[in-house]
């Protein structure tokens, strides 16, 4: 009899069968293998072997599916941006665009782009990039390097009091990292000190909490500058008002030690000055700035001055090595050109040396040799970022035909170029002339405009109603004038229908007050000039001081009072791009090239002028145009408006800071 399984004998088979089936060995995944090269691409990193690190880690991205390959492919961008070869990391970064990103990769993503910008030194367009990243539930490390940028972005664009603030939080998230700390808290001091004591006062906030116990340490260490003996007392009595500030006290104690350190007390100096010839008006100038900064020292810290007469610009040697054998620790001047020159060829100098002038040279200075004008370059450079910075993209350039005219417009040109790679367009003006309609039509494309009509009348044989229009494709202009040409030229514009355009000059255009006509003419022009004609108290009481002295020569006067207050503190300035002396000028600071530049007050004329602040820094790492010695390529001279109304050899002027 043939006997049928039973569905219980079936089920005691299957569950038989999964018994065995789970003591036997499963077959394993082979065991995978971290690839080596991802040790080899950190340890390049460790060496600091950037581009080779780039180069490994791109590698791995191409054999690396899906989320782990894309942060080998940011990684090889993040290198490449290290090691500065940026047209590797543009074209790395190129790749990324077309692959889905995670949220963590998309910050990365953002961060390398703004970080590629900022090495460009297109610190606004890194900037939009690091605003818009932005999130609350970023990464802690992400954070900290949002905030180095951010911090790097906002320098780049002259906004050193957003760059301090970026950094206070920078060290708040530091935690007990004390090195770190450290170098972050000597950046936040720098960044403020970088600022003039009237824009660290105006914006101190109320109360001041942490951000304005920062602003008055920086005030502080400005204030004691010339004394640095006192800071110390000074700084005991900040942080008996701040007890409980971040602020560590080691960066208290650096700061006073190096301060002590960088200020010179200088006790006798050398002024070489012409007293004859083509420069002895500018030179009775500045000798009468320079006699009225010393009578303004307390008599226990006046220096011995002793005068030398470099009418013959080519006495310059001579003079120098005989005022050091007289004693003298320190030289201002000389003044010609020639006679710069001659020291700048000099070789190593025995005592510093402040000349009145700048000259060009295609070697480093010697490090005791420093150079100081009021050349009108700075201040075409100075309108071209005020322009970008106030938001306008389309600026156009009128200037006179001649040599003066030549070097702003070169300036403005460059400085415009390197910050947006677009050429200016501009026209120019005959500087004989009160009669400025053919450029200003032509720049205006008034004459297109007009051409285009008439050809129209020509096809339709009939005469139709014209009315011409400017163009739409410009949004500021820059004129280079003086005083009575910008009265002229201002009417004249919005005669040809560009009175909306805001219009841009140079301090030359005003002479440091209005007439009733002028200000007519003239309301709303915006210019930059040195803080003692913008103060208007200051103004008018050197002018019942000195009856006469308001005018051109006034800068020259200032000029004289800010070189005798540079230098003690010459070492100082050369020392860091950071470090600066509230003058009359300007706020000074110092370039890579020993040459003192200015902050300069911008204003709105008006009666009285509006001040709209300092121009900001926007130097405070090294540029292309810098390096490359086109900063220095044009030659002024320091005389310019006081003798000469056609300069040659000229740079008079001067303007405001941040």
């Amino acid at each position: 009899m043939q006997i049928r399984p039973t569905l219980s004998h079936a089920l005691i088979a299957l569950l038989l069968g999964m018994l065995l089936s789970a003591c036997t060995p499963l077959p394993t995944q082979p065991e995978v293998r971290e690839d080596p090269d991802i040790e080899r691409a950190a340890g390049l990193l460790a060496e600091q072997q950037f581009l080779e690190a780039s180069t490994l880690y791109e590698a791995l991205a191409r054999r690396t599916p899906g989320d782990v390959g894309t942060d080998f492919l940011l990684d090889a961008i993040d290198s490449a941006i290290k090691g500065t070869d940026l047209d590797r990391a543009a074209e790395l970064l190129q790749r990324t665009d077309g692959r889905p990103l995670n949220a963590t990769q998309q910050l990365r993503q953002g961060l390398l782009r703004a970080e590629l910008d900022l090495a460009h030194h297109q610190g606004d367009l890194a900037l939009d990039t690091l605003l818009g990243l932005i999130r609350p539930d970023m990464p802690d490390q992400m954070k900290l390097r949002h905030l180095r940028d951010l911090a790097t972005a906002y320098r780049q664009v002259g906004n050193l009091l957003e760059s301090a603030n970026a950094l206070q939080q920078l060290d708040t998230r530091l935690g007990d990292r004390k090195a770190e700390r450290l170098a972050v808290q000597s950046e936040i001091l720098r960044a403020l000190t970088a600022l003039n004591e009237r824009t660290l006062k105006e914006l101190q906030p109320t109360p001041p909490g942490i951000p304005g116990g920062w602003m008055e340490l920086a005030l502080l260490i400005k204030q004691h500058r010339a004394t640095p003996a006192t800071l110390p007392q000074a700084l005991q009595q900040w942080r008996e008002r701040f007890p409980e500030h971040p602020a560590l006290p080691e960066l208290l104690q650096q700061f006073s030690e190096r301060l002590r350190s960088q200020v010179e007390q200088v006790d006798h100096i050398a002024i070489l000055l012409p007293q004859r010839g083509r420069y002895a008006p500018a030179a009775r100038l500045l000798r009468d700035g320079i006699m009225a900064a010393y009578y303004q020292l307390p008599e226990e810290q006046r220096p011995l001055l002793r005068f030398y007469d470099s009418s013959d610009p080519y006495s310059a040697w001579p003079l120098y090595t005989q005022a050091v054998e007289a004693g003298a620790e320190a030289i201002i001047g000389p003044l010609q050109k020639e006679s710069v020159s001659q020291l700048l060829r000099a070789g190593e100098l025995a005592v510093p040396a402040l000349a009145l002038n700048q000259v060009l040279s295609d070697t480093a200075p010697p490090a005791n040799f420093h150079m100081f004008s009021l050349d009108p370059e700075q201040e075409a450079r100075l309108a071209a970022e005020r322009i970008w910075q106030d938001g306008l993209r389309h600026p156009v350039m009128l200037t006179p035909n001649n040599h003066w005219g030549e070097r702003l417009r070169d300036a403005f040109s460059g400085r415009w170029q390197a910050l947006t790679g677009e050429a200016v367009e501009g026209r120019a003006y005959a500087a004989d002339s009160a009669d400025y309609s053919q450029p200003i039509s032509s720049l205006m494309h008034l004459d297109l405009s007009k051409a285009r009509h008439k050809r129209l009348q020509q096809w339709l044989g009939q005469r139709i109603g014209f009315e011409p229009r400017r163009r739409h494709d410009i949004d500021a202009v820059l004129v280079a004038a003086r005083p009575q040409q910008a009265q002229s030229i201002r009417p004249q514009l919005a005669f040809f229908r560009a009175g909306d355009l805001p219009m841009y000059t140079t301090s030359h255009a005003w002479s440091g007050s209005l007439t009733v006509q002028q200000l007519a003419d003239m309301r709303g022009i915006l210019l930059p000039d040195i803080p003692l004609l913008a103060d208007r108290a200051e103004r008018e009481r050197l002018g019942q001081l000195l009856p006469g002295i308001l005018g051109p020569g006034v800068r020259l006067y200032a000029m004289g009072m800010d070189a005798l207050h540079l230098l003690p503190h010459l070492k100082r300035l050369q020392d860091s791009p950071y470090e600066s002396l509230d003058g009359q000028t300007g706020n000074l600071f110092m370039d890579p090239e020993h040459q003192i530049r200015r902050q300069l007050v911008w204003l709105r004329l008006d009666e009285p002028p509006e001040i709209l602040g300092y121009s900001a820094r926007m130097n405070l790492e090294p540029s292309s145009e810098t390096a490359s010695g086109q900063a220095l390529e044009t030659e002024p001279d320091t005389t310019g408006e006081a003798t000469d109304p056609e300069p040659r050899k000229t740079a008079t002027g001067a303007a405001p800071a941040n």
